[in-house]
Parts: C-alpha cells; sequence; structure tokens
C-alpha cells in the first residue's frame, strides 16, 4: 500500500487541471507518496476545459479524507463555491472531517504535505497551508516576523540537548532539507525547535514547513537545535548530522526505527546506498529553417532509439509495448505536426509531445495502466538522447550497493547489473510499473514510493526488505545483525532449479499442486524453470494493452504460440481478455463508467463484441494444437453467460474446421469465481463449467465493498476475512460434489500467510507467482491435511477482519 493510510489527506481544486497536477508534482518532490493527494480539477471532457466541478471534488474527498481527514486548498473564488457545494454532496462523516483552507494553492499545497506527511493532525495541516505566503511576505517586508513558538516553552525538568551549527547547504534552509529535517524530527519523543542565531529568528517547531522557512536560514548562517523530552540527546544528534551532511559528525547518531514504504520485488539487501546518475542533455527550445529535413531527423532518432531499447530489453515481454509507443500516432504524429507547424526542433517537439502522453496515463485510475507513465518517459529519454547525444543511466564505481533512484524506467532495470546491484529503493513507482516486474524476474530486493523516507543524496548505509517493505537508513549493529539472518534464512529457503516438481506433499501424504500466473513468454519460461506443474491463469489482456491498434488473429496465436512453447507437455490455463473497465483498451472506444470495477468487463465485455472474442478463441486454439489447454472464462455471473462461451467456442472451432485450420479440440472450459453470485450459484454452475479456478483479488474486495487498492481500506480487504473463506469452502464443495476441479489462481494462492488456510478448505491447487513458490512450501511445510482444517475452521469461526487476520498468522504454525 501507499504508506498515505492514517496521514491527513489532500484536495487540490483549481481551474486549471495543469496548475493543480503541477503543484500536486511539486507536493511529491517533497513526500512521496506518504500523502494521499487528489486533483479535482478543470471542467468538461477529462478536465480540459476551465472551471471547476463540485461532483470531481466530491468523489476527490472520498477517495483521499480517511480517518484523519483532509485538507482543500482552492485557486480562486468560483473554486471556493464548488467545494462548498461538495461537502453537501458528501456523507456527513466525510465532510466534518474536511478543512477548507484560505491559503494559497502551491505553496499552501507544499507545505501541507510535508506536515501530513510527518503525522500532522488535521488542524495542524490545516494551519500550515493557510499560514503558507508568511515565509514569502517577510521575506519581501510585507508582514510582521511571527512570535517565537510557544513550543520553545517546555518543562524545565525535562531531558534537554542543544547544539549550534552552521548551515553547510548552498541553498540554505530551503524546502526539501526542512522537509527531511521534519521528517526525521517526528520519529524522536522530543519537543525540538530550531532558532537562527546569526539573523535573531525563532525559535520555531521543527514540524513546521512554514515556520522554518520563516527562519530564512542561508548557507554559513548558525543555527541552534534544541530539544527536551526523552531522546532529547538523539533527537539532536540526528538533525545535527543531517544538517550538516558534509561536515564530520562528533558522534555516530542513532538511526530511527525502520520505515515501510512499498513492498516491489522480495529479497532482503544491506549496503552503502549509491544513487542512479541521469545523464540526460538538456533539450533546447531553438527553431530551426527545414521543418522537412527536422521531421526526418526525428525518424531516424526513433530508429535508433528503438535499437538502445531493443539491446536493453530484449528478451523480455515489455519490448514489444516500448516498440509500439515508438510508432504511436500520439507521440509522432503530434511531434511532427509541432515541428511543422512552429518550426521547433525535433528533441523539443518529442519532448512536448511526451510529457502530453505521460498526463493522460496520470491521470488514469487503474494502478496498472497509470504506471505506463515511466515507459512513456523511459521512450523520451531514449529519443532525446538519439537526437542530442548523451549515455544511458549508470552506476557510480564502487563496490556492490543499495540503488536509490528516482523512478526506476523498464530499461534502466533491465540493464542492472545483478552483480553490483544489492538492491533498489525507488524514490517513486509502484508494485506494477515494468521496472518492477523486472526486477522481480532478476531476483533484485526492491521497494518503492520511499521519496519520503529517502534523502536525495546517497553515501549512507541502507537496509531493505522488499517483501514487507521496510527501509532502514544507516542501521545500528542490531538491525544489522537481524537483516543478515533474513538474508540467511532466505538463503537456506531456496531450492536448487530442477528441485520442484510441481508437487507439494503433506505430511499425510496428500499433494498440494504448485501452478504459475504468467503474462509473457518471459514469466512462462521462469516458472517452467522454477518447477511449476502448469500454468493456471494465463492473463491474455497483457497481448492487448499497452498498444494503439487491436492485435490480429495471426498475432495473438504466434504470441500465444510461444508461451505455450516453455510449457510443452504440461497443462496451461489460458483466460479469455479480462479488460474493459478500469483496464480499458483505447482502440475499443468504450464508454466511460462511473463503477468501472462493476461495469462492462471480462466476460461481459467480450460478449459484448463478438468479434472480439471469437477472434481470441481461434488464436488459442490454432496456438493450442499440440498443448493440454483449458479455456478460462473471467467475471461469470450467470451460468447463461458461461453457454454463451461455450457457444463462441464452438463457432470458433467450426470456423478453423472449415478452413482446414489444425488446432487443439476439443478444451475444457472452465470459470473464475471472483463475483459472490458465482460462489453462491456454484452447485448450478459445475453443470455448465468444467473447473473453476476462485479469483481471489476480486472476489475479497466485491465481498466486502472494499477496493483492494485503497490506501485506507487495506486492512478490510483481507483474503483470510470469514466471509471470502465461507466463500471458498462453498466452492470447493460444490466441485467435489460435482467432480469439478478447484484452484486459487488470486494473490492469497502465493500468501503464506493465506495458503495454508485455502488448503485446508479443501484446496488441493494453488497458482500463483513462480517467485512466491518456496514461501508457500515453506508456510505447508510439516503440515498434515488435519493440521490445516483445524486452523481453517477456526478462522471461519471469528468475527471480523482483525481476528481472520489473526487466524490466518495461526497458519502459519500449523500443528
Amino acid at each position: 500500500m501507499s504508506g498515505a493510510a492514517g496521514r491527513v489527506g489532500l484536495v487540490l481544486v483549481s481551474h486549471s487541471r495543469e496548475l493543480a497536477e503541477a503543484t500536486e508534482a511539486l507536493a511529491r518532490q517533497m513526500t512521496g507518496e506518504a500523502v494521499a493527494i487528489a486533483c479535482a480539477a478543470g471542467a468538461g471532457d477529462g478536465g480540459a476545459e476551465l472551471g471547476t466541478d463540485a461532483t470531481a471534488i466530491a468523489a476527490a474527498l472520498e477517495r483521499v479524507c480517511g480517518p484523519a481527514g483532509a485538507v482543500v486548498l482552492m485557486d480562486i473564488g468560483g473554486a471556493i463555491l464548488s467545494a462548498e457545494t461538495a461537502l453537501e454532496l458528501i456523507d456527513p462523516a466525510i465532510a466534518a472531517r474536511t478543512r477548507l483552507s484560505g491559503g494559497p494553492i502551491v505553496e499552501g499545497a507544499v507545505a501541507a504535505a510535508v506536515r501530513a506527511a510527518a503525522g500532522g493532525t488535521l488542524d495542524q495541516v490545516a494551519a500550515e497551508a493557510r499560514q503558507a505566503l508568511v515565509p514569502k511576505a517577510e521575506q519581501l517586508g510585507e508582514a510582521e516576523r511571527p512570535a517565537a513558538a510557544s513550543a520553545a516553552a517546555t518543562d524545565a525538568a525535562a531531558p534537554a540537548a542543544a547544539v549550534e551549527l552552521a548551515i553547510t547547504d548552498p541553498g540554505g534552509l530551503h524546502a526539501r532539507p526542512a522537509a527531511r529535517l521534519i521528517t526525521r524530527a517526528v520519529a524522536f519523543d522530543a519537543a525540538i525547535t530550531l532558532e537562527n542565531v546569526t539573523a535573531a529568528r525563532g525559535p520555531v517547531p521543527a514540524s513546521s514547513l512554514i515556520a522554518l522557512a520563516s527562519l530564512g536560514a542561508r548557507r554559513g548562517d548558525v543555527l541552534r537545535v534544541r530539544a527536551t523530552g526523552r531522546q532529547a540527546v538523539e533527537a539532536v544528534e540526528a538533525l545535527a548530522a543531517l544538517l550538516q551532511r558534509d561536515a564530520p559528525a562528533a558522534a555516530p547518531t542513532a538511526p530511527p526505527a525502520s520505515c515501510h514504504a512499498i513492498p516491489v520485488a522480495p529479497g532482503v539487501a544491506l549496503g552503502p546506498m549509491v544513487r542512479l546518475v541521469r545523464s540526460m542533455p538538456e533539450v533546447p527550445e531553438t527553431t530551426v529553417d527545414d521543418p522537412a529535413a527536422e521531421a526526418e531527423r526525428l525518424r531516424r532518432a526513433l530508429v535508433l532509439a528503438a535499437q538502445d531499447l531493443g539491446s536493453a530489453l530484449r528478451g523480455t515481454d515489455i519490448l514489444d509495448a516500448h516498440q509500439a509507443l515508438l510508432c504511436d500516432p500520439a507521440l509522432v504524429d503530434e511531434a511532427i505536426a509541432r515541428i511543422e507547424r512552429e518550426r521547433c526542433n525535433a528533441a523539443w517537439a518529442f519532448r512536448q509531445a511526451i510529457h502530453a502522453a505521460a498526463a493522460i496515463y496520470r491521470r488514469l485510475d487503474d494502478p496498472y495502466l497509470r504506471a505506463r507513465e515511466a515507459d512513456v518517459h523511459d521512450v523520451g529519454d531514449a529519443v532525446v538522447r538519439a537526437l542530442l547525444g548523451g549515455a544511458a543511466a549508470v552506476l557510480p564505481d564502487g563496490p556492490p550497493a543499495v540503488v536509490v533512484a528516482e523512478d526506476l524506467t523498464p530499461s534502466e532495470a533491465a540493464r542492472l547489473d545483478t552483480r553490483r546491484v544489492l538492491g533498489v529503493i525507488d524514490r517513486r513507482g509502484g508494485p506494477t510499473s515494468h521496472a518492477a516486474i523486472l526486477l522481480r524476474s532478476a531476483g533484485i530486493p526492491a521497494v518503492a514510493g520511499a521519496a519520503a523516507l529517502v534523502p536525495d543524496a546517497g553515501g549512507a548505509r541502507a537496509g531493505l526488505d522488499g517483501t514487507t517493505g521496510e527501509v532502514w537508513l544507516d542501521p545500528d549493529p542490531a538491525t544489522t545483525i537481524e537483516l543478515e539472518r533474513r538474508q540467511a534464512a532466505l538463503r537456506a529457503s531456496r531450492r536448487p532449479p530442477g528441485a520442484r516438481d510441481g508437487r507439494l506433499r503433506l505430511a499425510c501424504g496428500r499433494e498440494v499442486e504448485l501452478w504459475a500466473n504468467v503474462a509473457g513468454p518471459s514469466d512462462a519460461r521462469a516458472a517452467r524453470a522454477a518447477g511449476a506443474l502448469g500454468i493456471g491463469l494465463l492473463r491474455t489482456e497483457m497481448l492487448f494493452l499497452d498498444r494503439v491498434d487491436e492485435p490480429g488473429e495471426d498475432e495473438q496465436a504466434e504470441l500465444l504460440a510461444e508461451i505455450f512453447a516453455a510449457f510443452a507437455g504440461a497443462p496451461i490455463v489460458v483466460r479469455t481478455l479480462d479488460a474493459g473497465g478500469d483496464k480499458a483498451l483505447p482502440y475499443l472506444e468504450l464508454d466511460a463508467e462511473a463503477n468501472p470495477s462493476l461495469g462492462v468487463r471480462g466476460v461481459r465485455l467480450s460478449l459484448a463484441r463478438p468479434a472480439l472474442l471469437e477472434a481470441q478463441l481461434r488464436a488459442i486454439l490454432v496456438a493450442g494444437r499440440g498443448h493440454d489447454i483449458r479455456v478460462l472464462v473471467p467475471m461469470v455471473s450467470t451460468a447463461a453467460e458461461v453457454s454463451a462461451v461455450r457457444a463462441a467456442l464452438e463457432r470458433a472451432h467450426e470456423a478453423l474446421a472449415a478452413t482446414g485450420a489444425a488446432h487443439r479440440w476439443p478444451v475444457a472450459t472452465g470459470i473464475m469465481v471472483e463475483v459472490p453470485s458465482a460462489a453462491l450459484m456454484a452447485e448450478r454452475l459445475a453443470r455448465q463449467a468444467d473447473f473453476f479456478s476462485i479469483g481471489t483479488n476480486d472476489l475479497t474486495q466485491h465481498t466486502l465493498a472494499a477496493e483492494r487498492g485503497h490506501p485506507r481500506l487495506h486492512a478490510l480487504a483481507d483474503p483470510a476475512h470469514p466471509a471470502v473463506l465461507r466463500l471458498v469452502r462453498g466452492v470447493v464443495e460444490a466441485g467435489h460434489a460435482a467432480k469439478r476441479p478447484v484452484s486459487v489462481c488470486g494473490e492469497a494462492a502465493g500468501d503464506p500467510g493465506v495458503a495454508p488456510l485455502l488448503v485446508g478448505l479443501g484446496i488441493t491447487r494453488l497458482s500463483m507467482c513462480a517467485s512466491a513458490f518456496d514461501a508457500v512450501e515453506d508456510a505447508l511445510a510439516g503440515a498434515s491435511f488435519a493440521d490445516l482444517a483445524a486452523v481453517a475452521e477456526e478462522a471461519l469461526a471469528v468475527d471480523d477482519a482483525a481476528a481472520a487476520r489473526a487466524a490466518r498468522a495461526a497458519a502459519r504454525r500449523p500443528g
């Protein structure tokens, strides 16, 4: 999860969509993803027109206003009226936790985000936004200097410590170091103040960006850091070291406890911390005399960029997506049109097209598609390097290290040398990015969304756990020992290649099959090498995403055949297109939906577009010749949907037979059980389906009415919740009664805390990311089915999600 849960959220209301998005980007440079920020800006289709929309503001508040509340910043008068109207449209409980701020939208957003990231209360964050203009006004002589903060008055009996030091940063105590100081200060049990001794300003509390800015601290100014409270000494030492990073520290500082980023790739890393160095050339704004020649220069650069990216991404499923972007008319045609219209140089024209395309991805709701913004920038950087010179990002010389990156791109991830990279801390990024997929494939431990935790500069040591998301800066000896212990445990648990046959035997002799979820050829090859019994879920939508046109039938068959070849002789379950709703495909021109997850998606979209469905089915049958393939239908709600897909499959077979095309026939047809109605009607659906595959991701969020990606509902969206487990048990019982195999292919199958519960309910097929095999085997090791069934019964008997999680923890210790 993003780490924003439990903090005050922000809503930016502006008449200009571009202004709001730029303000959010500025605030995130200070806080990363630590604070939930939503833009409700612009009017009309996609916010392209100037104006504000009360319903958009209401929706934004519902997304970011958690128990800690939310602050709304607005630009000019009409925005205030829209925000006030929005409060009347939302739940009164949310409205009561919302503050409309009169602070300036840009300065206020930055100040409020920093205070919220540091754990400030709703009133404190609102006050910070409201006072955001004070430092600027004071510097210009337009306001009275604020009085010394009341925080300076503290209990005289409490432990106290103080130090005076000169500012060494050339920029003085500007916004970024001040934001880092606030983040570090809140980790200590102490009241901390800063005073500019040179300028006789302060003292002010170390918890406020506005207050720190009012000190006007420049390079060479002497600051007095003072703290009182239980950890006063530790706090003063740590802040002094942070403020004088280039000066020798008088004594080692005690690091704060671990902070949490977003888990991306499993594993533990410990070592020196270095930054990935990018050397992008500056893009000039110059004009050209010959637009036609400049357009041809861009076309040549596109070819060179394709070669550059091909050398980095060859052998991965991501290369096709990058090559599609390089010929995407939304980028290429727009850039050439700009060259012809404005006579600007090719690099500038293409960079502008990239910025526009990236903004489109950034505004999407679906996290997978939103993460493609990094791909767009990756392609743009490659083209600019081809035009102006420059090299791909490199690591500084030195020993193996933990690499800190700013939104790692796929080509950068692919170029990382595993002999030199111990782990990756991405200050931005996320678990669904293509860079994250490549890091997992390479076995490099990684976390993301760590901008609020990790400073801009390297040089210190760092530790990370890519499974839990924990990050440590300058870990102390005890933490170092613990991280080394975790590394040793991981090494000991890894099975050598060829040691797994896809079957895990419980202590009682019962077998549990380990299948793999894959999305492309490289996934399939890695899963086969890891010892998967078969492909339990082939996500065919990955063949349709990240492109501007629909893949042809022959192209689909060719891509599928490459995946099938990796599992020759093994069973392969192919899911038909699971798109629509929040996984929109631009070339299908789908209608926008207010609630995409409950809209026209999965089998509903396929049946609404029969030509699309039957072309895919024909491609599956042709590619499946000589293979043990089964067809899986997603998002089934009714028996009629299964019958309709079976009829379409029959028509696909007849069409191929009529032309003499060799293909697989017959094939088993199963359904995804991810809608509560399908689980409740499993006994009747078994008459139509040859097998069941339970998708715990959607089944959990639909059963508990809790979006699994929602930052404030993470605890509720728990697949071990007794309501979900009861549905799973019902499907298992219906499947056994009808002699229909039942598997689980959602994330719960690869969760070592949930998999034992599923096996205890009678599941004997678990399909997961192949990298989870070791952890699941460890969780089931030494247990008998009776042990696991007893733990599952305990989980079924509890009343709420918290108790379900306790039962899940108990499943790690069967017997």
